[in-house]
């Protein structure tokens, strides 16, 4: 009678294992499968967008600008966007195409897709994608 015991022993220890294992394949009605593909979405989602560092684009657009006088900050938080922040009056948009000129002619050797000249008030005065086509803001 022994030898029956262990039998149903090592087969109730066998099914239980097959059963952990095919558990663990799940459909996709399967709660824990559910679970386990939006933990998995979640960390790639977070991957594949890593924080990015702007700063070398940021200063050397800086340094474009140097001794060009009304530039108060230059941001690039996005890395396609530069913004130069001025403290140029609404009616100053030519003198806002030019810093965007020297702003694009710099941002475009780091990627940086576009440039923004702001006034004091934070008025959009002048912006492009390029040097050739920075133009001041209609009404600027």
């Amino acid at each position: 009678m022994r030898v029956n015991s262990f039998s149903q022993v090592v087969a109730a220890v066998g099914l239980t294992a097959l059963l952990g294992f095919a558990g663990g394949c799940g459909t996709s009605d399967s709660s824990d499968s559910t679970a386990t593909t939006s933990a998995a979405t979640a960390t790639t989602g977070t991957a594949a967008a890593p924080a990015q560092d702007c700063g070398a684009a940021q200063a050397e657009i800086k340094a474009s600008l140097t001794g060009m006088g009304a530039v108060t900050s230059v941001e690039v938080p996005t890395c396609d966007k530069a913004v130069v922040a001025t403290s140029l009056g609404a009616d100053e948009g030519d003198q806002a195409a030019s810093l965007c000129q020297n702003a694009a002619n710099e941002a475009s050797t780091h990627g940086v897709s576009a440039v923004s000249v702001v006034s004091a008030d934070g008025t959009e005065l002048a912006t492009g994608t390029n040097a050739e086509d920075c133009k001041p803001v209609t009404g600027s």
